[in-house]
């Protein structure tokens, strides 16, 4: 599996240093430019060199904007809607640190020395039992490794609405890698939208309470955390 991956139906970035190309031992006639593909059909564009500065350490432009009506959203956290009472962005129980911050005049959250970071929301739980969809967009600086993983889980504290150690609470979690839909990616945004009916074992929806998620890499730009139908 090569870094950036081949994907379908998206922009994959290729930014590459020419030291990578150990057999252009020389760079002052450069004469051709020669593509091997299979896919057959490729869209090209952005073709350039330049020097310096190497790869971004932060989004250049802001997450795309969500187009959901207002009235088909519950937000805790875009620029987009309004959002509702979040308790933590990083629970004493974790591992992560986070910052707020600006991206083109848009409101993100820097987590950086991430293993696991936990969003809490347990004063108020979310009633998601009419939506059908969880998206969170995400962007990260680092290279990627082979083991490189991101993974989503959801929380429901049951009927009671309260964390009962395991009793009617329900949970479920999902992986996603370089290899995955979508792909795990350096230095573009990855939009997460779920259906919801993939945590199947989030039995119970209307006492949401936590958003757990674990990341290698270790340093992500979040926006854009948010239920729709």
């Amino acid at each position: 599996m090569s870094s950036p991956p081949l994907a379908d139906g998206r922009w994959v970035s290729f930014d590459i240093p020419l030291s990578d190309f150990v057999g252009l031992t020389t760079k002052g006639h450069l004469a051709q430019l020669i593509l091997t593909s299979d896919p057959k059909t490729v869209y090209v564009d952005n073709i350039y060199f330049y020097s310096g500065g190497g790869a971004p350490t932060q989004p250049d432009e802001p997450a795309p904007t969500p187009a959901f009506s207002a009235t088909d959203v519950i937000s805790l956290f875009s620029n987009a809607y309004s959002n509702v009472t979040v308790d933590t962005w990083s629970a004493e129980w974790d591992d992560a640190d986070v910052t707020d911050t600006q991206i083109a005049a848009d409101d993100v959250k820097l987590y950086t020395n991430v293993n696991f970071a936990g969003i809490e929301f347990t004063s108020q739980t979310i009633d998601a039992s009419a939506m059908t969809h969880f998206r969170m967009d995400i962007w990260t600086p680092d290279a990627l490794s082979d083991s490189a993983i991101f993974k989503i889980k959801l929380v429901d504290f049951g009927a009671n609405g309260v964390y009962d150690g395991g009793g009617d609470d329900v949970e479920h979690e999902l992986e996603f890698t370089a290899a995955s839909t979508p792909a795990l990616v350096t230095g573009s945004w990855i939009v997460f939208d779920i259906p919801l009916s993939d945590f199947v074992g989030l039995t119970t929806k209307a006492h949401l309470a936590q958003l757990i998620f674990v990341s290698e890499p270790n340093t992500v730009y979040v926006d854009n955390i948010l239920l729709h139908k």
